[in-house]
């Protein structure tokens, strides 16, 4: 079954509309945002510094040129109050990146007096983007995490001796490793596969001068397929209000990258320890969690939470669980429809990602078998969208723009 009214049903009366959605930054997640809440009526301003941001054409996004909050946070909180005066009302304020959130916990007591924050505050917020206390709190709430050790410098990495190689070396704090100069020191990935423990020590050399916090974890067994997802609101009350499940099909790097297609699929096993471990965490919002099936054992393992929206969470909305929505509701004071998942699967497709997997492919880095997931039924295409093409031909300009760029730097 799907959303017990449609979005034409909503658009139409049911749903209180009159409160506008603020998002920061227009990629994927922030384009998926307005399309879920700009169909059903909800007016949607988009926030970001990027000029090429292809969220930034949508028919649903009320573009907006800004600071950004990693750059330029305070010239970021002053477009906010300058915006929230405009509008002579609080919005609803969400952001789609870790930077983001970072943001938001430094100027909550400025901000919250102007914006409505359907999100954790900052004390619990701040926990929450600590893997460390997440695996805590995991393992309190009877969910499995693969064992770890966190080093604050080169010689506490011998502790890493005590684990079963290979492991995945990763930031403490996701925004970590995203700062400026580091991005490039990893070899611009979220996570590493280390093989033994001299590998390990090598790459911490590497990038551990301009930040030496890590933590290590041992590697589960698996591939792409075995990563299963949880994606939820939850309301003040820490309950889950609407959900959906998924698993990864492509990711780029294959062993430990981005999600380049996602299938939405019922995976039961997952709602009871996502729910314990939201309920642990007190969590309030939107957030993914991922799990990884081990293949030795089948047990889930923990991987992380990300408490924000995600680049693929618009793929709820195709299988009946829009999430936007149900946050959209609770933040305004409004019963929240009832939602549950399809049974028929969808596949969400990173179209950018996927042109880029395509060339792995011909340089035989990738199997390819692989893009056999293109001749699919029930692909969800993450930009093109008939009925609002502007973003994806903003895409294909820019792409023909870089193309075009580099064939003239190679004449």
């Amino acid at each position: 079954m799907t959303s017990s009214f449609s979005g034409e049903e909503r658009a139409a009366g049911s749903l209180r509309v009159d409160v506008p959605v603020v998002v920061l930054n227009t990629f994927h997640s922030g384009l998926a945002i307005a399309r879920d809440l700009g169909r059903l009526g909800v007016r949607v301003i988009g926030l970001t510094a990027h000029k090429e941001a292809y969220g930034n054409a949508s028919r649903w996004i009320e573009y907006r040129h800004s600071p950004d909050s990693l750059t330029q946070p305070r010239e970021l909180l002053a477009c906010l109050l300058e915006l929230s005066e405009e509008l002579s009302q609080r919005p609803i304020l969400l952001p789609t990146r870790d930077h983001d959130i970072n943001f938001l916990i430094s100027n909550w007591e400025t901000l919250q007096g102007q914006y409505l924050l359907p999100m954790l505050s900052p004390g619990p917020m701040s926990k929450v983007l600590n893997k460390d206390t997440v695996a805590i709190a995991a393992r309190e709430s009877g969910v499995s995490v693969p064992r770890s050790v966190t080093a604050t410098r080169a010689d506490e990495l011998a502790s890493a001796r005590l684990l079963k190689f290979p492991c995945i070396c990763k930031p403490v704090y996701a925004t970590q490793w995203r700062k400026p100069g580091i991005w490039d020191a990893v070899g611009r990935q979220k996570v590493r596969r280390v093989d033994s423990l001299q590998e390990l020590e090598a790459f911490y050399a590497s990038f551990s001068h301009l930040d030496p916090l890590v933590s290590v974890q041992e590697w589960v067994e698996g591939g792409e397929t075995n990563l299963a997802i949880f994606g939820s609101y939850c309301s003040a009350d820490h309950e889950v209000r609407a959900f959906f499940t998924a698993r990864k099909r492509l990711q780029s790097p294959r062993l430990a990258g981005t999600g380049v297609a996602v299938e939405a699929v019922p995976i039961p096993e997952l709602e009871q320890p996502s729910r314990r471990l939201l309920r642990r965490l007190q969590f309030r919002g939107i957030s993914e969690i991922e799990f990884k099936r081990d293949e030795r054992d089948g047990r889930l393992y923990l991987i992380e939470i990300n408490p924000r929206h995600w680049d693929q969470h618009g793929l709820g909305t195709a299988v009946g669980v829009n999430l936007s929505e149900a946050l959209y509701c609770d933040a305004t004071g409004q019963p929240s429809p009832t939602m549950r998942q399809s049974s028929v699967p969808k596949t969400w497709i990173g179209d950018v990602e996927i042109l880029r997997y395509v060339g792995d492919v011909l340089k035989g880095r990738v199997p390819a078998r692989d893009l056999l997931v293109l001749f699919e039924a029930n692909k969800v295409p993450s930009i093109f969208d008939w009925s609002d093409l502007r973003p994806f031909l903003a895409v294909l300009r820019l792409l023909t723009f870089k193309r075009l760029g580099n064939w003239a730097k190679r004449k």
